[in-house]
């Protein structure tokens, strides 16, 4: 728990330089509250505070690096679609198993999808990543989820 936090103050530290800042909810696996401040046009930093709905894993943080509008798609409306990836880090606490009470540490890779509604300031997300745990168990897991974010 005390990595968790240390990693949550980091992050909050180097998004000081963030032009816009963006709060909701994301809903598949993992469940939680999730966050994003860009650094600038085409870069940001995510953040998810969660529960895992995975057998054996309970609370979970990840925060990624995010590359976007790496693809951007038209569409009939004035927001296009646009593709993000990125790489982060995921900390999650197991909850049953050999490795009962420990905390999963390791690399995360999402690909994702977004849309903007300009009134009210809304984005929306869709979400998949691979997750590689490596402490204290090599593991490899697949998320996903949809959610939307409301931009400050």
């Amino acid at each position: 728990m005390k990595t968790l936090l240390a990693t949550f103050l980091i992050l909050v530290a180097q998004s000081s330089f963030a032009t816009d800042y963006q709060l909701g909810v994301v809903i598949g696996a993992p469940v939680g509250i999730a966050g994003k401040a860009s650094v600038d046009d085409t870069h940001s930093v995510d953040a998810v505070l969660a529960y895992s709905l995975a057998k054996e894993l309970g609370l979970e943080f990840h925060s990624d690096y995010l590359f976007e509008k790496v693809l951007t798609f038209t569409t009939n409306s004035a927001s296009p679609i646009e593709l993000y990836y990125g790489i982060g880090a995921r900390f999650v606490s197991i909850t049953s198993g050999n490795h009962d009470n420990d905390v999963a540490i390791g690399p995360r890779v999402p690909v994702g999808v977004t849309y903007q509604i300009n009134n009210p300031k809304v984005e929306f997300f869709g979400e998949l990543a691979l997750a590689f745990d490596i402490i204290p168990a090599t593991n490899l897991d697949l998320e996903g989820g949809i959610g939307v974010r409301y931009r400050f």
